[in-house]
């Protein structure tokens, strides 16, 4: 009998997630609160696609995603795609110095010394991910579309990453592909609660309530994935399923602007020195936040003066910075917007786990974030869900594309706990 399942959330992880499970055979129903794919974290995500993390697993996690744009319509098995991967290369820049704590933001240091450049680059190496480590003079050689005045400047040089644009249609190239695998899609649509009973000394998920212009109606389903990015939190309560680990909606703003002058030899960038980054389309140039300060507003406030005042302030700040780094880049029509990520208060790890309802899944704390493996996570998720749904207990995931093998565990509520 074919099994049925329930994604809450049509963003880039919900949608991913409701493919790989068709194509192994589930019928897969995606309900969402928007009009629309892609309309809630994904819209604002900066789409850039990059391997440098503190952790191996995230960089392993990282490096198939890249490796999977890279080969877009080749993954979807369509005939033509809207969405486009622009291999620019990926900048990181840092100070070298005794080093310090991660940052909660990026998964990355700030300040590095010698040693954690080193284990830097051996970990990024050794997933199979192709980095050169640069210093000042190597950088301005290199680079000359940017400016490096400080003598401690570093980077970590990714010459295969780059950024998918625009972000929205990569995800309704997804939904494309989901449809004719037999997915379907209810658009808005909101879930009210969920139903499970008790078998032996475990709940199992039933069904779930979902209300729309017909009125309320009842889901059946084996499976429930949770991919509802901001409104996660809720979800799990909806699910009577709170989790140990605390996952919060977070404000960001985002500057977009025309670019006045695109050249090729720009680079997408993380400037940690400086507190920002870029995506570098001509388009949608955006300049974003890469400060862990920036990263710990967890709001759902989008008006009112302060916030008005704030976003004044945080144009203001990463515009000076982009004029000190890059002097050269010219940008227009510049507006500053607020943006609502799912996140983790903890860090800025993905969580991608079963829970203590059997059957109720979850992906979730870092939409937003991980944009550049959100395919991926869904390959993880429909594998997990897959085996764990025959009885496999072979927690090993060999990615397709890099053939790294990740472990269902990596990114899992108990490790983060540990």
């Amino acid at each position: 009998m074919t099994k049925k399942a329930l994604i809450i959330g049509a963003g880039i992880i919900g949608t991913s997630t409701a493919l790989e499970l068709a194509r192994r055979g589930w019928l897969v129903t995606v309900i969402e609160q928007h009009s629309g794919a892609a309309q809630g974290s994904t819209a604002r995500t900066s789409s850039v696609i990059r391997c440098h993390y503190t952790r191996s697993e995230a960089i392993v996690l990282a490096h198939e995603g890249a490796t999977l744009w890279d080969n877009w319509q080749a993954y979807l098995g369509l005939s033509s795609t809207r969405a486009a991967y622009h291999k620019t290369g990926v900048l990181f820049l840092m100070r070298q110095g005794e080093g310090g704590p991660p940052s909660e933001s990026l998964g990355v240091k700030a300040e590095m010394d010698q040693h954690d450049l080193d284990n830097r680059m051996n970990m990024m190496q050794q997933a199979g991910v192709e980095a050169a480590f640069m210093n000042q003079k190597t950088l301005a050689d290199f680079l000359p579309c940017f400016d490096f005045p400080e003598d401690d400047v570093v980077g970590i040089w990714e010459p295969n990453s780059g950024f998918v644009f625009p972000p929205v249609d990569s995800v309704l190239d997804l939904q494309q592909a989901a449809e004719l695998a037999g997915v379907q899609f209810k658009f808005d649509t909101k879930v009210v609660n969920g139903a499970s009973a008790w078998k032996g000394e475990r709940r199992w998920i039933q069904s779930v309530t979902v209300h729309n212009d017909d009125g309320a109606q009842e889901l059946q389903a084996d499976v429930v994935v949770n991919c509802a990015g901001p409104a996660s939190h809720h979800i799990n309560l909806a699910m009577h399923c709170p989790l140990g680990i605390a996952t919060a909606p977070q404000r960001q703003f985002i500057c977009e602007a025309t670019w006045v002058n695109p050249t090729s030899d720009v680079p997408a960038m993380a400037d940690l020195a400086e507190g920002f980054y870029i995506r570098p389309h001509e388009e949608v140039f955006k300049v974003g936040a890469a400060l862990a300060a920036d990263h710990v507003n967890f709001s759902t406030d989008e008006a009112g003066l302060i916030t008005e005042r704030e976003k004044e302030k945080f144009e203001k700040r990463v515009l000076a910075s982009l004029r000190k780094r890059a002097p050269d880049i010219e940008i227009a029509d510049v507006q500053t917007k607020v943006a609502f990520y799912d996140w983790s208060v903890s860090d800025s790890y993905p969580i991608l786990d079963g829970t203590d309802v059997g059957g109720y899944y979850v992906a979730i704390g870092s939409s937003g974030a991980w944009f550049k493996s959100g395919p991926v996570i869904g390959q993880v998720m429909a594998e997990m869900i897959h085996r764990e749904g025959h009885g496999d207990t072979n927690r090993d995931f060999v990615l397709p594309f890099t053939k790294n093998t990740l472990n269902f565990g990596d990114f899992s509520v108990r490790k983060r706990l540990a």
